[in-house]
């Protein structure tokens, strides 16, 4: 099942700069890695994919690629042998804490949003958090890895003190002090100077506080942010 979903990409398809990588190099990768059952193979696809549509090769961005492979590394790191397993967190962390090009930077999600690529692939391991408790100390630190990567949807905000107050769901870690963000709303993006934490998830909820400064004041009038999304500002450190 997992070889025949692989197959059905088309990884032609997904922006990618030039020279292009061979399309085979993530398909074969993949499927070499979901295979895998010693070390060789195991090391010849993560050399595979290491220069693919994923990760750009010596230089080690990460590329729109490896948002669509995430789920096929997901499913080798819960259920492919254990040497696989290990190799595919830490392909995944990789991509997470990997640069992007400047023209190859995001990915439309599945809610809309054009988010970082280290986001786009935090949400996708943040989806399988339940089996990948399971899965021992590999799936508990990839886990880890996504928090600095998090996500926070605006339910209701209103102006305060020249800043906004954002009532919402926080998904991954705490931002850091100080962090700038990116907010999408209508399908535009605009930069926040900083982002703060007022009220943190209180008895293991998601339902947190945010201060959003660098915003226009009368941005959260009317209803204007319910619905937005924050995501951490790019190059802020969170992906390194």
């Amino acid at each position: 099942m997992l070889l025949t979903e692989i197959d059905a990409v088309n990884w032609n398809a997904i922006p990618t700069p030039r020279p292009r990588p061979r399309t085979e190099d993530a398909r074969d990768g993949l499927r070499a890695l979901a295979a895998a059952r010693d070390l060789d193979a195991v090391a010849s696809a993560v050399a595979a994919l290491s220069s693919s549509s994923l990760l750009r090769g010596r230089t080690g961005e990460v590329l729109p690629g490896a948002v669509v492979a995430a789920p096929f590394l997901l499913d080798i790191a819960e259920h492919g042998h254990p040497h696989a397993r290990e190799s595919a967190v830490v392909l995944l962390d990789r991509a997470m804490r990997s640069a992007p090009l400047a023209d190859f930077s995001r990915f439309r999600t599945a809610a809309g949003h054009d988010a970082p690529l280290c986001c786009a692939i935090a949400e996708l391991v943040r989806a399988r958090g339940d089996s990948l408790a399971e899965c021992g100390r590999s799936g508990k630190y990839l886990l880890k890895a996504s928090d600095a990567h998090w996500r926070f949807g605006i339910r209701e905000a209103s102006g305060a003190s020249g800043d906004v107050v954002a009532l919402g769901t926080l998904q991954g870690g705490l931002p850091a002090p100080s962090a700038g963000g990116e907010l999408h709303h209508d399908g535009a993006v605009t930069a926040v100077g900083s982002v703060r934490v007022e009220c943190p998830p209180v008895d293991d909820t998601a339902e947190a506080c945010l201060r959003l400064s660098g915003l226009r004041a009368d941005a959260a009038d009317d209803g204007g942010l319910t619905g937005a999304v924050l995501y951490p500002a790019p190059g802020g450190g969170h992906g390194r």
